[in-house]
């Protein structure tokens, strides 16, 4: 009996399932957005739009610190327990 239970143990211990799939993609939408905006701010100073040019520049911060925000969320443990 005690060998039929020991072959039904699992050789890893049990992990929860990884559930922050949806963070990864917010965070990957959030910094594809402000690619897209650094991109059109680059533009807009090549075109000296000052006004086009400081939209482009607060949307790209805005998605910046989304993704920051979200971070926190998919941070791993440290390794060595917090300490330094």
């Amino acid at each position: 009996m005690i060998a039929a239970a020991q072959t039904l143990r699992p050789s890893q211990p049990f992990t929860a399932p990884d559930d922050r799939g949806a963070v990864f993609d917010a965070i990957g939408t959030a910094m594809a957005s402000a690619e897209v905006y650094a991109a059109t701010a680059a533009n807009f100073a090549t075109l000296r739009d000052a006004r086009g040019l400081a939209y482009a520049i607060r949307s790209a911060a805005a998605c910046l610190s989304t993704a920051a925000e979200l971070l926190d969320e998919v941070k791993p443990a440290p390794r060595n327990g917090g300490r330094s």
